[in-house]
């Protein structure tokens, strides 16, 4: 039996703004938030375990309201 790892994905969009969380493509073990904006660029960050990611993206979707 052939063993798949586990596929995840999240997209968060407010106005202009993107979040999103994905699988790293090249290495299947890690995850990617990517923050994106028009005007200030996109920033990636690279995560090892899916919850540092979803910690990440939650963390950073809070700070926008502040």
């Amino acid at each position: 039996m052939a063993i798949r790892p586990l596929v995840f994905g999240a997209r968060l969009r407010d106005g202009e703004r993107t979040l999103s969380v994905r699988r790293r493509e090249r290495d299947a073990r890690g995850y990617v938030v990517e923050d994106g904006h028009p005007r200030r660029g996109t920033q990636r960050r690279d995560h090892v375990s899916l919850e540092g990611a979803l910690r990440d993206l939650a963390r950073t979707w809070r700070s926008r309201l502040h």
